[in-house]
This record gives C-alpha cells, structure tokens and sequence, in this order.
C-alpha cells in the first residue's frame, strides 16, 4: 500500500493532498453515479478497516455477526416505517446514524474524507489518515456492485458478482445523508471471513493496488480543520440537523 507522509504546512499540504488524490488513471465515460474514486478518513493512523459490526468483535462468532445484523434491519424496518426500502437502503440509512453494520463508508469527495481525518479534536495528538479506494483496474477481490441483488436479506452473503467477495456501490438516493457526503460503501461477504477481515489485509495480494493512503500530521489538524470549515466542510454540512449544527459551532 503506498502511503505519503506531508510534514509541511497547510497550503503545501493542500497542494500535495490534491496531486495525490488525483494521481489516478482516468477513466472514459465515468459518470458521478459510477464511484470509480472514493475516500475515507480516518482520525487515528492505526484504525483498521473495519466495519463497526466487525470492529473490536474478534471473540464473536459470524453466527453472531450476522444475527446481530439481521437485528440492527429489523429494528431500524420497524421503528422507522421502511417497510418499501430494501435491506441495501436499511443498512446505508443505519450505518450513516451510527448503527452496527456491515458497510464501511466512503465518499467520493477527498476534503470529506480529510475532514473525516481531522475532525475529532480529541485525536490531534494523534496522525490521521485518508485511504483512497481506486476501482479503475481489475481487481480479484474488489468491484463495483451495479445492481444490489434484490434477494439478498442481512445476515446472509450476497450472490458475488464475477465471484468478487467485497463490493462498492453508490449510496441509495433516498437515505437523507446520502447527498451531503456523496456517500459510497463497501461491503464483503461473510464467507470467507471477508467481512471480518481488514480490507486492506483482504487485497494485500493485489497486483494493481487499488488501495493508497495519505497521512496526515498531527500538528496541521487543528488548522486544517478550521480551512475546512472556512471551505463549508463541518459537522452541520456532513450530517444536518440542530445537533450537528450546536457540534459545528463547538468546534470552531
């Protein structure tokens, strides 16, 4: 996995995060619908990962796993009348409220993915990191899901598309904070231990890596979180909502 590391200043470290974000090969006829490129940041540089189901779960067997996922779909189905909404709509809604899932978010916005990496004030004394997930050559591991398959129910493995264990696909327009992240996800299987397994362990034998990060300093968070949200990007802009908005003025 390549990895940079910026000890510079904010401006030279913008200019540098730029260059890395969009050192990529292009692709014709990629549409925004289509998240060839996404981003995820992470506030420590030793998360792994993970999804939150999976995270710190180690001694729980996948029987439990996955029964504790079909009980985080039946509540948020019951509690919030999505009884039209698929289990793929369901688990995107829950994940971006916090919820236990199998999904890990992305976005296909590199500031949000910075943003992710330096806005927990709590972690400034700590490197931050922004993982970029690049779909734009082929992968035995990882792939776009086109069409999320209409069978598939939590708790189960998805029928793998060209037997690709983990997916990416675009988040389902009608979950409220789908737009103001430009969320994407990923998503593995259960079987063969995927979906507990550290994606960047998962592609490790990847001849085209389609997984880089970039580290972020811990003595620029401060300062790149105020530029960012000078640049619009804070809590209330991420999530909506007055609470968001109260965290937002906070962290100014």
């Amino acid at each position: 996995m390549n990895s940079i590391i910026a000890r510079v200043r904010v401006p030279e470290f913008i200019a540098k995060f730029l260059g890395w974000a969009l050192d990529v090969p292009r692709v014709l006829n990629s549409t925004p619908l289509i998240p060839h490129l996404s981003y995820r940041g992470h506030d420590r540089d030793d998360w792994k990962l993970l999804p939150k189901l999976c995270r710190d779960r180690k001694n729980l067997s996948v029987q439990v796993l996955k029964q504790d996922e079909s009980d985080v779909i039946r509540e948020y189905r019951s509690r919030f009348r999505l009884h039209d909404w698929t289990v793929t709509e369901i688990m995107a809604y829950a994940q971006h409220h916090g919820a236990p899932t199998r999904l890990l978010d992305w976005s296909r916005n590199p500031f949000i993915g910075l943003w992710f990496a330096v806005s927990n004030s709590d972690c400034d004394k700590s490197a931050g990191t922004v993982y970029q997930l690049s779909l734009r050559s082929h992968s035995n591991v990882i792939t776009l899901m086109t069409e999320p398959p209409s069978k598939w129910v939590a708790g189960e493995d998805f029928e793998s598309q060209g037997g690709h264990p983990v997916h990416v696909f675009s988040s389902p327009p009608r979950v409220e904070r789908a737009e103001r992240q430009s969320s994407v996800f990923s998503l593995a299987n259960f079987r063969g231990d995927y979906a507990i397994t550290p994606l960047e362990e998962s592609l490790k034998s990847e001849k085209s890596q389609p997984l880089r990060k970039f580290l972020v300093p811990a003595e620029l968070k401060s300062e790149l979180r105020c530029l960012l949200s000078e640049l619009g990007l804070d809590a209330f802009s991420i999530y909506g909502g007055p609470d968001a908005l109260g965290k937002s003025m906070v962290a100014r």
